[in-house]
C-alpha cells in the first residue's frame, strides 16, 4: 500500500515528484486538493533524503492549491552546510507554479544536553475517547480515511464554552504509516480544524485555510497514538493563530507546530 510521502526521483536524479493521489487530498468531492500537511511532510522527507540529516525545524508558506490528480515536483536547495547543521530551501511546484515554499534546518550535534520543560494535558487514554467525525471523510480513499482522530478534551461547537481555545485529540495513521517527522508535520496541520470548532462552526459554514505551517522537532519516540495538545491564541480581522504540542503516549514531546489561517464565510453578528 502506498504511503503518504512516497515519491519518485525526477529524471536525471534532480529533485523529486509525486502525484496528488486520493490519500493525499481533502476537500469536497467536486474540488479535492492536496492537504497542506502532506506538502510540508513531503518537503521534510525530500530534504532529509537529499542531505542525509534529520530535520530540526521546518516552515512552509502555502501559496496555492494542488488539485487531486495533479503532479507535484519538489526541488531541494541546500543553502549552507556546516559540520553539524544544514540550512535548506524546498520548493513544491505544480504546472510550473510555486505552491509551497519551505525553509528547513537539519542536523544533530553530538553529546548535546536533552531536557523537556512541558508536559501533556491530563486526558483519558485513546481507547476511552470518542472518534471525531471528520469533515470530508471520503470512502474514496481520501486522507481522512487513513487517519483516526479521537476527542480527549474540548471539542465543543459553542464559542463561549469553557476553554474554547484548548482542544486535545489523540491521532494515529491507520494503515501502518510510521509516526516520523513527515507524519508529525501532517498532524500539525490539523490546527485549522480546531479553529473552526472554537469559533462555534457546528455547521461547516466557515472555510479555514492555512497560510503557513511551522514544525519544530525534539525527540521521536515509539508510540501508537500521538497526543495533539492544541492551544489557540485568538482570531481577528479574518485571520486566526494557534499552536499544537505533539506528544508520544509516554509523555515525550516529539514536536511543536504553529499556524496562521485565513477565516472565510463568517457571519456578521448584530451589535
Amino acid at each position: 500500500m502506498a504511503g503518504f510521502f512516497d515519491m519518485d526521483l525526477a529524471p536525471g536524479g534532480e529533485g523529486y515528484a509525486f502525484d496528488v493521489a486520493p490519500l493525499r487530498s481533502v476537500g469536497p468531492e467536486a474540488n479535492p486538493f492536496m492537504f497542506g500537511g502532506i506538502g510540508l511532510g513531503a518537503a521534510v522527507a525530500a530534504a532529509e533524503h537529499n542531505t542525509g540529516r534529520a530535520t530540526v525545524w521546518a516552515t512552509a508558506q502555502y501559496l496555492a492549491f494542488a488539485p487531486r490528480g495533479s503532479r507535484v515536483a519538489i526541488d531541494v536547495a541546500p543553502l549552507i552546510s556546516g559540520r553539524f547543521t544544514t540550512q535548506a530551501r524546498v520548493t513544491l511546484r505544480q504546472d510550473q507554479r510555486d505552491i509551497i515554499v519551505a525553509g528547513l534546518s537539519l542536523g544533530a550535534r553530538p553529546n548535546a544536553p536533552r531536557s523537556q520543560w512541558v508536559r501533556p494535558s491530563a486526558v483519558p487514554p485513546p481507547e476511552d475517547c470518542a472518534l471525531l467525525p471528520m469533515r470530508w471523510a471520503s470512502p474514496e480513499g481520501g486522507l481522512f480515511s487513513r487517519m483516526e482522530v479521537r476527542i480527549a478534551k474540548g471539542w465543543d461547537t459553542r464559542p463561549d464554552a469553557p476553554d474554547a481555545g484548548h482542544m486535545v485529540v489523540w491521532m494515529r495513521p491507520t494503515a501502518g504509516d510510521p509516526i516520523d517527522r513527515p507524519m508529525l508535520a501532517l498532524m500539525g496541520d490539523f490546527v485549522p480544524a480546531s479553529i473552526g470548532n472554537a469559533l462555534g462552526d457546528g455547521g461547516g459554514d466557515l472555510a479555514v485555510n492555512s497560510l503557513d505551517n511551522c514544525v519544530r522537532y525534539l525527540t521521536l519516540a515509539e508510540t501508537d497514538y500521538v497526543l495533539c495538545d492544541i492551544h489557540l491564541q485568538g482570531a481577528s480581522s479574518g485571520f486566526a493563530h494557534g499552536q499544537m504540542l505533539l506528544y508520544a503516549q509516554d509523555g515525550t514531546l516529539m514536536a511543536s507546530a504553529s499556524q496562521s489561517v485565513i477565516v472565510r464565510g463568517y457571519r456578521l453578528q448584530p451589535a
